[in-house]
């Protein structure tokens, strides 16, 4: 040990690196591996912790400048689940990637994660009949009165005329967004949801 440390101080900078790191590279390279994971769970906690909205968006193509122009009219920090694709077609190519899509977006609503789902007419159904929704016309008179209001020819009723999306076309960022099919918008149905969603429905008018 002592001719060791004899032979380290004799050597120059460079050369003590080097002897550093040659005898020390496991341990270095596992130190720092520890770090790097404690960072990520730490951002990762923090970012969650800020987050004011969970949204889906089920077999729609939500690109960044949809996504940019609601985050700068609603003002929320929002986090969205993307290419989400909902089928049962046995003849779909994307079958497997539509289970997958399933159990992302029922995970997210069991662990108390998503607030407001965004689908095309079969995607908006299919979260409808799995008990997804909440009745959005008695969420917003409790939340938002005048916009409820506002809102009244948008609900989308089932069969007992009981309401369970709205239509964006009364979205002015969802018309210019300029997508090819009706859209809708469900409030999911948990005691957990944002106190942000009915602010988040006003800004994108």
């Amino acid at each position: 040990m002592k001719n060791k440390i004899n032979t380290f101080s004799q050597l120059n900078r460079k050369q003590k690196l080097q002897y550093i790191w040659d005898y020390y590279k496991i341990h270095i390279i596992v130190t720092a591996a520890i770090i790097c994971i404690l960072f990520s769970i730490i951002r990762t906690v923090h970012k969650n912790h800020d987050i004011d909205l969970y949204v889906a968006y089920v077999n729609i193509a939500a690109d960044d400048s949809l996504l940019e122009s609601i985050d700068d009219a609603t003002g929320l920090n929002i986090s969205n689940y993307t290419n989400l694709l909902i089928t049962e077609d046995p003849a779909s190519d994307n079958l497997e990637y539509a289970y997958a899509s399933s159990m992302k977006l029922m995970s997210a609503i069991s662990a108390g994660k998503l607030d407001i789902i965004v689908a095309d007419s079969y995607g908006i159904e299919m979260a409808k009949n799995a008990g997804y929704l909440t009745n959005p016309k008695d969420y917003l008179e409790s939340k938002n009165p005048a916009l409820a209001n506002k809102l009244e020819n948008y609900y989308v009723e089932d069969e007992s005329c009981v309401p369970y999306a709205i239509d964006l076309s009364y979205s002015n960022i969802f018309v210019q967004a300029g997508f090819s099919e009706h859209l809708y918008v469900g409030i999911v149905a948990s005691e957990e949801v944002s106190p942000e969603v009915s602010d988040y429905l006003l800004s994108i008018n």
